[in-house]
């Protein structure tokens, strides 16, 4: 074999190991943090301004008896995105729904409410054009962040009410011709049959706002929760900029029993503890804490953040998107001035979970080769990689999801092995350096 063959072949070693375990923002067999649930009827209050251009107004099925929900922004001050659905009884279910901006705007505040039976509610920004996205709901059960587009997150909610507004010259920038995407999660756990109600208010600011805010959605995408047992998920997550945060807040499912999120400052001395940004046991009702006025964050600093899960009888658990099949462990917070995407989600250079198993990253690639489409066993293996391996383990994997994703969609195929060949060969070699 030549050397080019050799290299090749490793290639596909990479592209074909980490199958079965993605990150959030990349392709991958199952499913991840963008798929967040909801079987709804999607209107708008302004529909006629969101479809400029687009050619297709969704219905506005907003309820004409009694008092709305929540009331809508006068015209030109904002606008209102609605969700109406019956949710079946026993049922968990989730669609989505892209919505076109015809004019730059700059949100000042975000303002929402929903009834019972509705689980969360995502505004995302993504990467695509007008003339790549229908205006027709979809169900979007199981899809992967690339399959939709996305790249980054505007808002996020999972209380019945709330509301987030910038500072005075901050807001969050929408440009002409953007496409954001609605998704919402409802889950019916009663014997009985319910209507689900969500409304998103985005009003904007009077005049262009000077600083752009962005919003962290850092989330863990190696848990493994083993059946009656206890187990812990930790990530670092590196701040590269001097910015602000507004507020911040968990995320965790039902196994989930206890969660701290600290701010290891750059600025601060040595021996200094770190701050606490969120801490929590509950894992549902979750309130955003808000700083006052802010919290400040030092360019070089670490946002660590962990989870600690209880297992349930009969069943190993992993990251996923359902509330009663997976887990999840997230630091959501919004700030300003924003920062590349990357950082946003917590796959900048260094960022990432942190393992503390037995095994070294060589052994990790040949273990989650080895486990097929069985994602309890990939998860296992990934997790089971030692804390000297860590960091190459968790460098290869972003590198071949962030920056192969859409070529390793069909892992294994010569568009995946060129990408990894050429853009994650310094990766793979530390990872078959590493030991424990």
């Amino acid at each position: 074999m030549s050397s080019i063959s050799a290299t090749e072949a490793r290639a596909r070693d990479v592209s074909i190991a980490f199958r079965a375990a993605p990150l959030p923002y990349a392709s991958a067999p199952r499913a991840t943090p963008a798929v967040f649930h909801g079987v709804v009827a999607f209107a708008f209050a302004a529909a006629a301004a969101l479809a400029a251009g687009c050619g297709d107004t969704p219905d506005d099925l907003t309820p004409d008896a009694g008092a709305p929900l929540l009331e809508a922004p006068p015209p030109g001050m904002g606008r209102q995105l609605a969700m109406d659905v019956v949710v079946e009884p026993g049922r968990e279910t989730e669609q989505c729904q892209y919505v076109v901006v015809p004019d730059t705007v700059d949100i000042a505040r975000f303002e929402h409410a929903y009834t019972t039976g509705s689980h969360h509610l995502l505004l995302y920004q993504t990467a695509l054009q007008p003339s790549a996205v229908s205006l027709d709901r979809f169900d979007c059960t199981g899809a992967q962040f690339s399959d939709l587009g996305v790249a980054g997150i505007a808002y996020a909610a999972q209380v019945p009410t709330g509301e987030l507004a910038y500072p005075a010259d901050v807001g969050l920038r929408a440009a002409a011709g953007s496409v954001l995407l609605v998704q919402t999660h409802y889950l019916n756990v009663s014997a009985d049959a319910l209507t689900a109600q969500v409304r998103l208010n985005l009003w904007y600011t009077p005049s262009p706002a000077a600083v752009e805010a962005g919003t962290l959605f850092f989330y863990d995408w190696a848990i493994l929760v083993p059946a009656s047992q206890a187990a812990t998920a930790h990530m670092r997550c590196n701040v590269p900029g001097d910015v602000n945060l507004i507020f911040g807040m968990s995320h965790m499912h039902k196994r989930g029993t206890d969660y701290r999120a600290v701010l290891e400052d750059s600025a601060s001395p040595p021996s200094a503890a770190p701050t606490e940004l969120f801490a929590t046991t509950d894992w549902q009702g979750i309130e955003p804490r808000r700083y006052q006025p802010t919290q400040a964050v030092s360019a070089g600093s670490v946002i660590d953040f962990h989870c600690d899960f209880q297992g349930e009888a009969g069943r190993t658990i992993v990251e996923g998107p359902s509330a009663d099949a997976n887990e999840m462990c997230m630091f959501i917070a919004s700030y300003y001035p924003r920062l590349d995407t990357p950082t946003e989600l917590c796959a900048g250079p260094g960022s990432g979970p942190v393992f503390t198993g037995t095994q070294a990253c060589p052994t990790t690639l040949t273990c989650v080769r080895d486990a097929g489409d069985d994602a309890v066993a990939a998860e296992t293996c990934l997790v089971d990689t030692c804390a000297a391996s860590s960091a190459p383990a968790v460098e290869l994997m972003k590198c071949v999801n962030f920056q192969c994703g859409e070529a390793c969609a069909t892992p294994g195929t010569a568009a995946c092995d060129s990408c990894v060949l050429s853009t994650c060969s310094q990766q793979f070699d530390t990872c078959q350096n590493s030991g424990c």
